[in-house]
């Protein structure tokens, strides 16, 4: 999916004659920590909560300010995966999205990329989830694809993690059944570590229940 297909247009933008003032009402308003700033069609630079609160005169115009320095944007034709690295990089609540002339084009949420995400991981769809370890030399989705076959399993989606603190790749297997016994027991039987599952009946209600109770939380 493009960047393009996410962009809202609900969310204001900053011009330079406004405020400090101003444009934390706006943020308190449409409950964000950053909103862009632009003049005309040109994308200018983000503006933080954090910069205004540290200002001295936030009474003034933006175009006094000294911190219109951070600039992060995202190209209409990218992937939302690489909007996704620059939200989590920059720890951002929206990302402004440009065409090739930095023309400003609209918003991306962090609200819309956790839709993405949780629709590319196949969280709504019913079946188990395990999480299993190992170093990375044992690593091999196709192998671990061809177990659950063999037990009448389909692997969905899988996320990988490298653990930081031991270098191990901790990996997160979503299945298409919850009963998963004998997937379980064919993983052991070829070494591998299974440190978490997750395969109740209800497992589906409660996922969906856990994603709707986060984004009531984003939008408080």
């Amino acid at each position: 999916m493009s960047t393009k297909q996410l962009i809202t247009y609900d969310l204001p933008t900053l011009s330079y004659n406004d405020s400090g003032e101003k444009a934390l009402h706006l943020m308190n308003e449409f409950r964000v920590f950053h909103l862009p700033l632009v003049q005309g069609d040109n994308y200018i630079a983000l503006i933080s909560e954090d910069d205004l609160l540290d200002w001295d005169t936030p009474e003034e115009p933006l175009s006094l300010a000294e911190f219109i320095t951070f600039r992060p944007a995202i190209m209409a034709s990218k992937h939302a995966f690489e909007a996704m690295k620059l939200v989590k990089a920059f720890g951002l609540s929206v990302l402004p999205v440009v065409d090739d002339h930095n023309h400003y084009l609209g918003l991306v949420t962090v609200e819309s990329l956790l839709h993405v995400i949780a629709d590319s991981n196949a969280v709504m769809e019913h079946g188990a989830i395990l999480v299993l370890e190992m170093d990375q030399r044992s690593y091999s989705l196709s192998e671990m694809a061809r177990i659950c076959e063999s037990n009448d399993t389909t692997i969905l989606a899988s996320f990988i993690k490298t653990l930081d603190e031991t270098g191990l790749q901790r990996v997160t297997l979503k299945l298409n059944k919850t009963d998963v016994h004998s997937v379980l027991a064919t993983f052991e039987r070829y070494s591998y570590q299974v440190v978490e599952v997750y395969a109740s009946e209800n497992h589906k209600e409660n996922l969906k229940e856990n994603f709707d109770l986060l984004m009531h939380y984003l939008n408080t």
